[in-house]
Formats: C-alpha cells, structure tokens, sequence
C-alpha cells in the first residue's frame, strides 16, 4: 500500500505524495495558489506514510561464529561480537542494513562488516563502510549473490543492537532527507539519524512514523516542501509555511490510545508517541451558549425538573481538502487538545462544517467544540428560603417581619 493507493484521502496533517505533481499546488485550477500549512519555523511537523513492505531485508537469529576476512580467509569474531548469515538472496539487488556494528579489529587481519558468496560458495565482494559506531544504509550486491554474511552484535552483550532490533522485522529505514524552497531551490541536506524516525510493518503494508517536531536547522520564515527517500521510494512533502512567532497561532493536536485501523490504512499510536498537531491562524471566539431543560406544565405554569446550561466555543478559518481529510478524525480521538494564547481547552467534542469558496481550492470552515462548561440543575423550588406560610391554612397572612 502507498500513500497514494485510496486517492484523496489524507491520513497525515503533513501529506506525502509519490511525485511532486501531486502537491495540492500543482493543480491546474489552483494557479500556484500554496495553501499555508503553518509550522515552527526550524521544525518538521509529525506525519506518518504509509507504503509497500519491503522484507527482503535482513532477518534471522545472533550467534557466534566465524567471519570473513577481507582476503576471503575465515577467521573468529571477536569478543561480544556475533556474525549472521542470510541465504536464498538470488536476485535481491540491494540489502539493508539497520544498526550494524562497526567491523571489529583483529590482530594480523582487518574483519569487513558483510560478504557476498555465489552459489559455490566463492567470495564475490566485501562491505566495510568506515564509521565508528553503528551503520544504517543500503548495500548494492553484486551479480549472482545468494548468501551475505553480515557481522552482527552477539545478543548476550546487547540485544537491542542487533541488526534486526526493529520490531518489523525488515522494515526499510529512511536514509536521506532534504528540504527545499517552494521554488524547488535546495536549502538543506540533513542526517536522518538525528531524526526520531520509528517504523512498524502490518502484512500489507509498513509506516514510517516521525512522532515528534524534527530540527530543521538553517530555514527562515517562508515556504517549503522537503523530499525523502528509503532508497526504493521517493516522497514529496506537501508544502508547509515556516513562521517565527507559532504562540500566536491556535494548536489543535489529537491521538488514540491505539492504532486507528480504517479501510484506507492504520494510523499508528501504539508503541510511539505520536500526536497529530496543526496550527491554524483563527481566535477563538461569538461562543454559543445552549439552554436545554425538561420539566411539566400544571395550571399554566411551568415547573422545571432538570436544566442544563452549556457554553460551546467556535473558531473558524480556512482549510485545503488535504486538511480536511485528516481534521474530520479529531472528533472520534480519544484525546484532544486546543492551546490558544496560553489556555489550553480539553475538547469533549469537536465538530467542524466546511462550505467551499467560489475559488474552490480552500473552504470557510466552522469549527465547534464543547469542554467543562456544563451546569445542570435537577429539580425547582417555587418558595424562598426564610418566606411562607406555616399555619394550616397556607395562604398569604403571613408576616416576615
């Protein structure tokens, strides 16, 4: 599945699409016209893409045992260090790697951190990035590989290290991302290892996830879009508007205690801290205030037996369809959450009414939502506290004096 397989049906505040083209700019009756998608600017709002799954990728258990010297010789691993080997790869062009160790050092030999063998068991080719730490990448095999071994960390010294950690088990992680002006002008190339990317993989189809606000560093207020790739797959982000000051705009941010499975895909909660976040430029503000009340009428007069008094709040602003597309979930989440000029209102309900401008690319939309503002009062006295008629006859010779 791909971002783009149930069309206009947007999951994420921040979509991605598999071509620029699809950018909601690009369409032909909106003219260049950019719908502003406000973010931090030097922040990357959370988003979440959908795509095909890829498990091809290395996988398999951590043992010790031999490896492979860069002169083809077998020699042992060193302490704490495990090797893997993955076999029946005819015809798989690239391996991935997640978290591999760096290639340990052996006295009067030189480990290589993986090696390709053909059918007969001959030596094809060695991989031996120079890092310290651990490496995350792609390897291109070399023609007629059918078995990698990969050096891997043994599973009594870190189990969290291994090179199949990752809870999906294969799933391809994200190895560049870059951002560039509307204009298409490049303005930063950025280490996707400093980005708090999560993955996890379904039968049909894996998610990448960014949970939180990634640093972009070196962007000022403007327009920008930013392109991202695993190696296989390439995506375009749809254009977002840098700001300086965001505490002016309302913050509208929303989850599930649990992955929200639909027809179109699955929105991912469990296991990361993922919150759905969009900033709208909007006040909050002509609240509705709704009287409800129940009771019965007796000799033309009506005595209330149950009053409830509410005040609803409103905001409206404008929204392109992608925007929509992911707002309509806010009233079925679990948790949501509207921050404006410093208060923050716990929404118990959420409702917004879009009407399409004559331009047709934005819509004026209603926004309504109810919080902790209900009184209710249950039942009515018709007599004051410290007023009427005690003696049998009840009526008005009373004095209050």
């Amino acid at each position: 599945m791909t971002p783009n397989s149930v069309p206009n049906n947007n999951l994420s505040v921040l979509p991605w699409y598999g071509s620029i083209d699809e950018q909601n700019a690009r369409r032909w009756w909106l003219y260049g016209h950019v719908y502003p998608l406000y973010c931090p600017r030097g922040y990357m709002l959370p988003f979440q893409i959908m795509r095909a799954p890829y498990r091809e990728a290395l996988s398999g258990d951590y043992y010790n045992g031999d490896g492979i010297a860069e002169d083809g010789e077998a020699i042992t691993v060193g302490a704490g260090v495990g090797t893997s080997t993955f076999d029946e790869l005819d015809g798989v062009e690239k391996l991935y790697f997640y978290n591999v160790p760096a290639a340990a050092i052996v006295p009067g030999s030189v480990l290589v951190m993986a090696a390709a063998f053909d059918s007969n068991g001959d030596l094809l080719d060695t991989f031996n990035p120079v890092i310290d730490g651990t490496y995350t990448g792609e390897w291109n095999l070399p023609a007629g590989t059918v078995r990698v071994w990969v050096q891997t960390y043994n599973t009594a010294i870190s189990a969290e290290n291994g090179t199949v950690s990752d809870p999906a088990q294969g799933v391809m992680p994200i190895t560049g991302f870059e951002v560039y002006t509307r204009d298409g002008v490049l303005v930063g190339t950025y280490d996707v290892s400093l980005f708090p990317f999560h993955y996890k993989g379904f039968e049909d189809f894996d998610v990448v996830i960014l949970p939180e606000s990634a640093v972009l560093l070196g962007l000022s207020e403007g327009q920008y879009y930013a392109k991202m790739t695993d190696g296989f797959n390439t995506w375009f982000s749809e254009v977002f508007t840098a700001v300086g000051n965001i505490d002016a705009y309302l913050r509208l941010e929303w989850w599930d205690d649990a992955d929200f499975v639909m027809d179109a895909g699955t929105i991912v909660y469990e296991g990361v801290p993922f919150r759905n976040v969009v900033y709208l430029c909007t006040d909050i503000a002509k609240p509705e205030y709704l009287f409800e009340e129940e009771g019965e009428t007796r000799d033309g007069y009506f005595f209330p037996i149950k009053q409830i008094s509410e005040k609803r709040y409103r905001f409206s602003f404008l929204a392109s369809e992608y925007l929509l597309d992911v707002l309509r979930f806010v009233r079925m989440a679990d948790y949501a959450y509207i921050t404006k000029d410093g208060k923050t209102y716990k929404t118990d309900t959420f409702l917004i009414t879009p009407e399409w401008e004559s331009n047709g690319d934005v819509a004026s939309v209603q926004a309504t939502f109810d919080t902790a503002t209900v009184a209710k009062k249950v039942g009515f006295t018709q007599v004051g506290a410290g007023k009427g008629d005690f003696s049998s006859d009840f009526n008005n010779d009373f004095n209050n004096e």
